[in-house]
C-alpha cells in the first residue's frame, strides 16, 4: 500500500466515524436540503401559476371593459340619434354641429358622421374633412336598430334616425380598440 492509498483511508474512516457521531446531524442537514429544494420548486411553480392567471385576468377584464364601453356608446349613440332627428327636423344644422361636438367630447367616440342615406354624402362629421364626401363604406339604408360593426382596431356602431315614417339620416359612431 502506498502512502496516498493510506492517507485515502485514514479520511475515509475519519469521514465515517465524524458521520457515526453526528449522524443526527447529517440526516436533519439532509432533510433540511431536501425541504429547501422542495420548497424552491414549490415557489417557482406557483410564480408561474401566478403569471398565468394573472395574464388571463388582464385579459378578460380589458376585454369586458372594451365590451362595456362599445354597449355605453351603443346607448348614447341612439340617444344621441334622438336629439339629431329633432336638430334635422328642424333643419338647425347650426345646432347639429355643437351637438356633434359635445358629443365626441364627452362620449370617448374618435370619429362622429351623419351621412344622408339618399345620396350616401356625409352631411356633418367630427373631422370636418370628410363633410361634403360621399361615404366610403357599404351601409345598409333600411335598418332600423343600432348595429355594430367589429373590425380589427375599430368598433363601428351605425344608428339610423328615424324620420316620420323613413330614415333621414345615418350616424355612425366610430372608437378605436387595442386589438
Amino acid at each position: 500500500m502506498t502512502s496516498e492509498d493510506k492517507n485515502n483511508n485514514k479520511s475515509n474512516s475519519k469521514l465515517k466515524e465524524f458521520l457515526k457521531k453526528n449522524s443526527a446531524s447529517v440526516i436533519l442537514a439532509i432533510v433540511l436540503f431536501i425541504v429547501f429544494a422542495w420548497f424552491s420548486i414549490k415557489i417557482k411553480t406557483n410564480e408561474f401559476h401566478f403569471e398565468n392567471e394573472k395574464t388571463q385576468l388582464i385579459t378578460k377584464y380589458e376585454t369586458e371593459r372594451d365590451s362595456l364601453q362599445i354597449k355605453h356608446l351603443e346607448f348614447a349613440s341612439t340617444v344621441f340619434s334622438w336629439s339629431v332627428r329633432s336638430e334635422l327636423l328642424g333643419n338647425n344644422t347650426e345646432n347639429l354641429n355643437q351637438l356633434l361636438t359635445v358629443f365626441i367630447k364627452k362620449s370617448g367616440a374618435d370619429l362622429v358622421q351623419l351621412i344622408n342615406p339618399e345620396n350616401n354624402v356625409i352631411l356633418l362629421s367630427s373631422d370636418k374633412k370628410f363633410e361634403g364626401k360621399a361615404y366610403n363604406q357599404k351601409l345598409d339604408f333600411e335598418i332600423t336598430t343600432p348595429i355594430i360593426k367589429r373590425e380589427p382596431s375599430l368598433v363601428r356602431i351605425i344608428t339610423p334616425v328615424m324620420g316620420y315614417n323613413s330614415v333621414i339620416g345615418v350616424l355612425v359612431v366610430e372608437v378605436k380598440t387595442g386589438e
